[in-house]
């Protein structure tokens, strides 16, 4: 199998080694972001999404997570 978002083999919860990585980061770093700025999971996604110092890992995979979760919403 590959991962979610590009076609490296998957190392863990279906992401690549360096998907992975930024996923468990941006999972990590949004606890920080809500107490600061009281913001959405969605909202921080697009907000990391569009940030220029965010690294092109994350924001793949901040994509993919709003992606993911608009389908969601759509399939409900």
């Amino acid at each position: 199998m590959s991962c979610k978002i590009c076609s490296q083999p998957i190392k863990e919860e279906g992401y690549c080694i360096v998907h992975l990585k930024a996923y468990q980061n941006i999972c990590k770093k949004f606890e920080a972001w809500k107490k600061a700025l009281e913001v959405s999971w969605i909202d921080y996604l697009v907000n990391i999404s569009k940030n220029s110092l965010t690294g092109e890992w994350a924001k793949e995979v901040a994509k993919y997570l709003i992606e993911d979760e608009s389908r969601n919403v759509k399939e409900r």
